[in-house]
C-alpha cells in the first residue's frame, strides 16, 4: 500500500501484483470477508494443467485470453 496525498490508502498497481490474471477472461476475483483477494482460474475446472488459485504475479500462461 502507498499513501495518497489525501491520506487515503490505495493498492499498489494491480498489474504488478497480479500479472496476467488481472485482465484474463478466465479469472474470477474472490474477495473474503476478512479482506483477502484471490484470483480463481476457471480453466482449472476443466483442465488439470491450470492451478485453481495460481501463485501471483502470473507473468505467462498458456490459457491467457485478454478480457
Amino acid at each position: 500500500m502507498r499513501e495518497r496525498s489525501d491520506n487515503q490508502r490505495e493498492p499498489l498497481d494491480d498489474l504488478y501484483q497480479v500479472g496476467l490474471c488481472r485482465s484474463c477472461i478466465h479469472a474470477r476475483v474472490i474477495r473474503t470477508p476478512r479482506g483477502s483477494t484471490f484470483y480463481l482460474c476457471r480453466l482449472s475446472e476443466t483442465d488439470p494443467r491450470f492451478a485453481k488459485y495460481p501463485r501471483l504475479p502470473v507473468v505467462q500462461c498458456k490459457g491467457y485470453a485478454k478480457a
